[in-house]
């Protein structure tokens, strides 16, 4: 490095060191932040609306599969249980679907209409016989020996369907 003459010398000698700015503050925000925010904030008030109406909507399904609940350990035979759960089937689908539509539907238009209303549901093959079983069924008489696999199947349908017919 060459040697530097005195006028050099003062000239570097009044140079000061490179201050830096200060850090850019995140208050207050930019429009983009603001917009960002804005948009969020919609977003969650919009899940927000959209569970609380679909809870409300879906109340009567809770409400069914504690009822349900409650008739299997309440109910004293299976008779008993297959009938509550035939009237508890049929107050959710008159909830649901209207009275006009759903009140005189009985043996195999009923289990038509479960099947309509829920179709990716495997619907029991024996659901009409069962249903039947507990309106002819006669205190002296015995119920067959499958009876009680075709109940069990039939409580299982119901809790399905309770939980995912669609209108």
């Amino acid at each position: 490095m060459p040697a530097l003459t005195p006028q050099q010398q003062a000239l570097l000698a009044q140079l000061q060191d490179i201050h830096l700015p200060e850090p850019v503050g995140w208050w207050p925000p930019s429009q983009t932040l603001i917009g960002l925010l804005v948009g969020l904030g919609g977003i969650l008030i919009g899940l927000l609306w959209y569970y609380l109406t679909q809870r409300r909507h879906n109340r009567y399904r809770r409400e069914a599969l504690a009822r349900l609940d409650r008739i299997e350990s309440e109910s004293e035979s299976e008779i008993d249980r297959l009938q509550a759960i035939q009237a508890l089937l049929k107050q959710v689908a008159i909830t649901q679907y209207g009275r006009t539509r759903v009140a005189a539907l009985t043996d195999r238009n009923w289990a038509d209409f479960l099947h309509q209303t829920a179709l990716y549901l495997p619907q029991p093959e024996h659901l009409v016989d069962t249903f039947n079983w507990a309106y002819q069924y006669q205190q002296d008489a015995s119920l067959p020996d499958t009876a009680p696999e075709r109940i069990q199947a039939v409580r299982a349908y119901a809790r399905r369907w309770i939980k995912g017919h669609h209108k």
